[in-house]
């Protein structure tokens, strides 16, 4: 038996998550393919698109035999952090044998070897990437720049064996998937796991493309310009050839919800946040992982100026802070989180599973090293104090998103608890 693992937010599930899971069992052999999936909040800093269990669903109806949710810790951390806990979850499942992830470059040698000096960090590189830091520069600037001049150097050096010039890795080091995927590498090195990576080469628009006009049929959308088309008018969505974008299968069940409305964007939290903001002081806001300390004074100079969720992350960000930072940071005061992203994922829960995926879920209840949850009900009975801590979190912020939801569309209010399963 032969899995490959995918980790992904399917914000929402397109043609190009398709072709992943299809290369990952023509090409790479897979037998099942496992998905470790954000849940209704994700690691951009915001309410996911559509409901995770729609999202399961549509992954499911795409091809995947098994999608697992991420912690919301997980979901909404930095790069690191969420790639981190994406490999802890399917390594601890202990039957993954390769993890397929999307990038610009579809490089896995030269993504491992970058992985590798963030890992050990030799004292050329550290002592590079302290005096980037020194002068104002955000952290992920200033390792790319360390990273590049510390290749350009040894680049001249006769013991040279990285492989690839300093111009290529700065291409690399541009591109968001790219970064992803380095940051996967680096968690498998960490964690020493058993999980070899593959980088497959994107095909179609970049990262924010949003003009899908010019994609021909081997050629994907962005996820990011599927929500961008969304949030124009209903008569450019209703125009837009969605059947180019989304796969057949899943198709329905993403039109059924632009029906209903029953989908979110960033300005669903722009009442609520508004209300957390102001109960906020700085003695809580120091409560809060990763806030830092200028980024607490710009919250509290600045919350009286707020207008709305975009429009406050716009407002606050600096050289130094990147809006996608702030923007999880305001999504995690939004939902109280106060822990810490776990290295460690301590349990695996099922949003779905194809009805012919039995004997994977067999041999992970065999091999797993951590608890398989397939009913949320059980948690309490399966889970250490831990373990539940973090699973009733990630509950509590999906009912937060269903409160969302409903006020939106107007739809009963189903508790988390009582959400079933997505069965194919």
């Amino acid at each position: 038996m032969k899995v490959v693992g995918i980790i992904a937010e399917y914000n929402p599930f397109h043609k190009g998550h398709e072709y992943q899971i299809r290369y990952a069992r023509e090409v790479l052999g897979a037998d099942y393919v496992v998905i470790a999936m954000s849940g209704d909040f994700v690691q951009r800093g915001a309410p996911a698109l559509m409901e995770k269990h729609l999202r399961a669903e549509m992954a499911l109806l795409g091809g995947a035999d098994l999608v697992l949710e991420m912690p919301v810790q997980t979901a909404t951390a930095s790069a690191e952090g969420f790639s981190r806990g994406g490999i802890s979850l399917l390594d601890g499942l202990s039957v993954v044998d390769e993890l397929c992830f999307g990038s610009e470059c579809g490089d896995t040698e030269t993504l491992m070897n970058i992985a590798r000096i963030f890992v050990k960090e030799p004292f050329e590189y550290r002592e590079l990437l302290q005096q980037n830091l020194r002068t104002g520069m955000s952290f992920p600037a200033a390792r790319s720049s360390a990273l590049i001049r510390y290749i350009r150097e040894k680049s001249t050096s006769a013991h040279n064996t990285f492989g690839a010039s300093s111009k290529h890795v700065e291409l690399i080091l541009s591109s968001p998937n790219n970064i992803l995927g380095i940051e996967y590498c680096k968690a498998l090195l960490r964690l020493n796991s058993r999980v070899l990576p593959h980088a497959l080469l994107r095909k179609g628009s970049g990262y924010h493309d949003t003009d899908f006009s010019l994609l021909s049929d081997e050629e994907f959308p962005s996820a990011s310009g599927i929500r961008s088309l969304m949030k124009k008018s209903e008569e450019a969505v209703q125009s837009a050839d969605l059947s180019r974008l989304i796969p057949s299968a899943s198709l329905p069940g993403f039109l059924d919800s632009l029906k209903k409305g029953a989908w979110l964007s960033d300005s669903a939290l722009d009442l609520p946040l508004h209300y957390k903001l102001l109960l906020e002081s700085e003695k809580t806001l120091k409560m809060y992982p990763e806030l830092s300390e200028a980024l607490i004074r710009r919250i509290l100079k600045s919350r009286n100026q707020y207008e709305g969720f975009s429009q406050f992350a716009d407002l606050l960000k600096t050289r130094d802070i990147t809006r996608s930072a702030i923007c999880r940071s305001l999504v995690r005061i939004f939902l109280d989180q106060k822990t810490n992203a776990p290295g460690h994922i301590p349990y695996a829960r099922v949003l779905g599973f194809q009805k012919n995926s039995a004997p994977l879920l067999s041999q992970i209840k065999k091999s797993s090293s951590i608890p398989l949850i397939t009913k949320a009900a059980d948690a309490s009975a399966i889970l250490d104090k831990t373990a539940l801590r973090l699973f009733n979190e990630t509950c509590a912020a999906s009912n937060l998103y269903e409160m969302l939801l409903c006020h939106k569309t107007g739809q009963p209010f189903i508790h988390e608890m009582k959400k079933p399963l997505r069965i194919i």
